[in-house]
């Protein structure tokens, strides 16, 4: 066993379970294929998109047999033909949705596993369809040297992963391999695990169907770049065992230069000024005044159904007549701007059973240089509505919602 957290016992029913039902899927995939072929439609949904979303079925299978096998204290070798098969569903999904996290991690165990590069290939093509922007997996694509040309300097999710550029600066432009083993450790040690509290993995060894959670990136950048990853051989969540079962793979470090920022791009784009309400310049960041601003002019001149359609308000409101007897008094500007904050990731959203200290990283800081504070904004529910402001900003409202500042947080 190498995560102690894992019930020995469900894991090895998770795989067998999960070998059975992958069994079965293919099956009705080959029957399916059939009925398209003899122009026979059993079900309502058609039966390519049927097809589609069993793939996808698979692959999440697929993906907890390979934790669960690493889990479980399986040898690398047993988990190379379920990682093989996960490319082959990937690749036959179609438009299905998939998790950045998912992808992340089988460019991760591809470099770990050192699969046949023509495999990688295969995954990055599917990468490039699904248009996925995120420079971690734009490094490790890159040094594998198969031909990945795309380049950016976002990340999809950042807290975590934007401190990778940190690890892999102090690597190669300061060309100082021992301080950046020690930002490895530190970012394994007190930064990756607590970057995903937002996806509650915080206390998901507590509930069943727990197969572990294996940072398979930081291995495979670890190995990329030549580090020293010995204090991480017992940290619960760094694949040790992955990261040194084969030394046979070749990388392509030499087009690393430290990336350029594209915020000069974006502040050509960026019309400063909210004439509709210029004191809420003072508490929202430049980038987002022109859309701040056109929300409180739609708010004002738009019939509720086409301000409710134009901003997908249905994730709130589930239909129009709910909508309008909730604004029927036109006092919920307010509210729907710090709803459409959060979409934009400049308000923090936490539900009401999770503490701001084991989140407060995920808070984004658009105010450059200046000095800031943390402040509340208080809605009518349940939930917990957080972002920085200006230290001298002192603006007590946004319309109808209360904005009070927090006290300084410890960390723990």
């Amino acid at each position: 066993m190498r995560d102690p957290l894992c019930d020995k016992k469900d894991l090895i029913e998770t795989i067998e379970f999960n070998q059975k039902a992958i069994l079965k899927m293919k099956e009705k995939i080959i029957n399916l294929k059939a009925d398209i072929e003899n122009g026979i439609q059993r079900y309502p949904r058609d039966n390519q998109s049927i097809i589609y979303g069993t793939f996808k079925l698979m692959f999440m299978y697929g993906m907890s047999t390979l934790r669960a096998k690493y889990s479980l204290g399986n040898e690398p070798d047993a988990m190379i033909n379920d990682y093989l098969d996960n490319i082959t569903y990937l690749e036959n999904m179609g438009e299905e949705e998939i998790g950045y996290i998912f992808l992340l991690w089988m460019v991760g165990l591809g470099i770990l596993l050192e699969v046949d590069k023509e495999e990688l290939k295969k995954l990055a093509k599917v990468i490039e369809r699904r248009k996925t922007e995120d420079a971690l997996i734009d490094f490790l694509l890159k040094s594998c040297d198969i031909g990945w040309n795309h380049s950016t300097t976002k990340y999809e999710k950042k807290n975590p992963y934007e401190k990778t550029a940190e690890i892999i600066k102090i690597a190669l432009h300061d060309k100082d391999k021992e301080a950046a083993s020690k930002r490895l450790e530190k970012y394994m040690e007190k930064e990756w695990f607590k970057g995903h509290y937002d996806f509650e993995w915080r206390n998901a060894h507590k509930r069943p169907g727990y197969y572990g959670f294996w940072s398979f990136d930081t291995a495979a950048l670890a190995k990329i770049l030549g580090l020293d990853d010995s204090a991480l051989k017992n940290n619960n969540h760094y694949p040790y065992d992955l990261a040194h079962y084969k030394k046979g793979m070749t990388f392509d470090l030499s087009w690393y230069s430290v990336p350029k920022e594209e915020e000069d791009k974006e502040e050509e784009t960026v019309v400063y000024g909210i004439p509709g309400n210029p004191e809420l310049e003072r508490i929202i960041p430049g980038k987002f005044h022109s859309f701040v601003n056109e929300i409180i002019n739609d708010y004002k001149t738009l019939p509720d159904e086409e301000f409710w359609k134009k901003y997908n308000l249905k994730e709130i409101w589930f239909d129009v007549e709910e909508y309008k007897e909730d604004n029927k008094d036109k006092n919920l500007l307010g509210t729907i701007i710090v709803f459409m904050l959060v979409d934009k990731d400049y308000i923090l959203q936490l539900d009401y059973k999770e503490e701001l200290i084991d989140y407060i990283e995920n808070i984004h800081n658009y105010w450059a240089k200046k000095e800031v504070k943390l402040i509340s904004f208080e809605l009518d529910n349940d939930q917990q509505y957080y972002a920085y402001v200006p230290k001298d900003a002192e603006v007590g409202s946004l319309y109808e919602v209360k904005l009070t500042e927090v006290e300084k947080i410890e960390e723990v």
